[in-house]
């Protein structure tokens, strides 16, 4: 007797996320994940791949802020009570803060991508 369920192909959750995070497609690891800024592409240009119906709402910039703080606030608050004139540390936390979610956030929604991808899981809405 024959198993009638078809089991899906392995997708190893850490090559997939790791291959995300370099913004490549998490099948194939070739072909470009985004076509722009954090546009993902619909297919995969290198192994034809469907990457439509995965998103990644939300998910990225909690976790890039989720990173970020650990880092930012007590860099802020040593300059605060260092002594540092407001006119120098707003613009620099700003700046710090800037720099790393620009820098984070494409490799982050690459890395949820690449979850979602191994994971099979398919947005069913608009």
């Amino acid at each position: 007797m024959t198993n009638r369920l078809s089991t899906p192909p392995a997708r190893p959750t850490g090559r997939a996320i790791w291959r995300g995070v370099r913004h490549r497609c998490p099948a194939c690891g070739r072909g470009r994940l985004f076509t722009g800024y954090l546009k993902p592409v619909a297919t995969c240009a290198s192994c034809g791949e469907d990457l439509s119906a995965i998103r990644a709402e939300d998910g990225p910039s909690w976790l890039t802020i989720l990173l970020l703080g650990p880092v930012v606030v007590p860099a802020a608050l040593f300059l605060a009570f260092s002594g540092a004139p407001q006119i120098v540390l707003i613009p620099m936390s700003a700046f710090v803060l800037m720099a790393g979610v620009l820098l984070l956030l494409p490799r982050v929604k690459g890395g949820f991508i690449g979850a979602i991808w191994a994971m099979g899981i398919q947005s069913s809405g608009p």
